[in-house]
């Protein structure tokens, strides 16, 4: 298990913010639970970490020193650290009357002081978004964020961990473009509240795809469609062979001119993901798919289907499927769910090569919940400060492995 650094504020706040906010900032998305990253708190705004490689010269023995000559080969990374704020106004008389209300019998309304109830309802409300926000955030960056959870448009810039793997030029990259079985045209649309994709002849997408895949679809082109319907969403129904229906809402979009057989749909299933998987560990270096402590990091979706893919394969007889399902493991891999991670996305890195920074230990990293005094309604002021940041190795890019529907 991960070491957890210490909060060094000792007053009632930072108490608080220690119990209630402080797992959000301190373990997104479980990546210090997994050993995903190395962690480094006490940052301000911005570390430095050096990687320094150099060769050996092995010679004859000789009484005189003369050295090698080499130049150590020194590499930089900077991890820049962005503060973001949330703030939200609470009116104790709208929590009384529709959140409270809906969890008392009828009576037992003003038998809560208003304080505990005010904590709670920060805790069971705005905590369980903030950790999602958070999530999101520390591993795609602040685009993309369901609209259910909250905005993250308010930040200048964010770079998240996956934003940073698939930019690099270094780490190495299996593209679900690149094979016909994970890759299938789009030749038509027809837009809707649900959107309908209409596929070639001969794309066998009752054999391939199912309802509730999640898919990944890129290069469409047209007027609207591209800002529209370049997502990653949900089927909703496999209506034939050449005929799919996704949960996006085109409805809206006043141009009808999609370009033919411009967009692609890309995705992993119970049906691929064991030849992915295969390809994946085949492109790791060697150093390090040796490494029993490096991990397989693959989004929520993916999870049941590599079960599901297991539990076709014991169909077959084979038992030590449904028990490797059953483990999360591949081979000599442990695989582990990151819920936030991106859609059709399979990651492998040793811990050492990526780095999350973060700062528990100062007055920026704060929650407080303020009351605006006793004059009319009563209504407190929720405002917390947060500060974070990613970074992978630059030296060593080369050892983070990468299947992504983005090549």
């Amino acid at each position: 298990m991960a070491n957890y650094p210490n909060f060094s504020n000792v007053t009632f706040a930072g108490d608080y913010f220690d119990e209630v906010f402080g797992p959000m900032v301190l373990d997104p998305a479980g990546l210090l639970e997994n050993e995903l990253v190395t962690p480094i708190d006490g940052s301000k705004f911005k570390e430095t970490i050096n990687e320094i490689s150099d060769t050996v010269a092995l010679k004859d023995p000789t009484a005189a020193f003369a050295d090698q000559g080499t130049t150590e080969d020194v590499d930089e990374v900077n991890v820049s650290l962005v503060p973001y704020e949330f703030h939200k106004e609470i009116s104790l008389a709208s929590i009384r009357n529709s959140w409270m209300s809906g969890k008392l019998k009828s009576g037992s309304l003003n038998d809560y002081e208003y304080g505990p109830l005010v904590a709670q309802y920060v805790q069971d409300v705005y905590v369980p978004k903030l950790k999602l926000a958070q999530n999101f955030l520390v591993l795609n960056g602040k685009t993309g964020l369901d609209s259910t959870v909250g905005t993250l448009s308010g930040i200048t810039s964010y770079t998240g961990l996956y934003s940073r793997f698939n930019s690099s030029g270094n780490v190495r990259k299996q593209g679900l473009s690149g094979t016909t079985g994970n890759n299938i045209t789009i030749e038509s649309v027809t837009k809707g509240t649900t959107t309908i994709l209409t596929l070639p002849t001969g794309s066998n997408a009752t054999d391939k795809l199912f309802a509730g895949n999640i898919i990944s679809i890129r290069g469409v082109l047209g007027t609207g469609w591209v800002d529209d319907l370049n997502v990653d969403c949900e089927i909703l129904a496999v209506n034939s062979d050449t005929e799919i229906e996704v949960d996006v809402d085109t409805d809206g979009l006043t141009s009808i001119d999609y370009t033919g057989d411009s967009g692609r749909i890309r995705y992993i299933n119970r049906t691929n993901i064991v030849p992915i998987m295969e390809g994946h560990i085949s492109r790791m270096r060697a150093e390090v798919r040796r490494r029993q402590d490096v991990k397989i990091a693959m989004p929520t979706h993916l999870e049941y289907e590599w079960q599901f893919a297991n539990a076709a394969a014991n169909i077959n007889g084979n038992a030590d499927y449904v028990r490797t399902a059953y483990q999360m493991q591949f081979i000599d891999k442990r695989i582990v769910v990151l819920d936030d991670a991106p859609a059709n996305t399979i990651a492998a890195w040793p811990q050492e090569r990526v780095f999350y920074a973060f700062d528990l230990s100062d007055d920026y990293s704060t929650v407080e919940v303020l009351w605006q005094g006793a004059t009319g309604d009563k209504v407190y002021r929720l405002r917390g400060a947060m500060k974070t940041g990613t970074g992978i190795s630059t030296k060593y890019a080369n050892q983070i492995t990468l299947t992504t529907p983005e090549s």
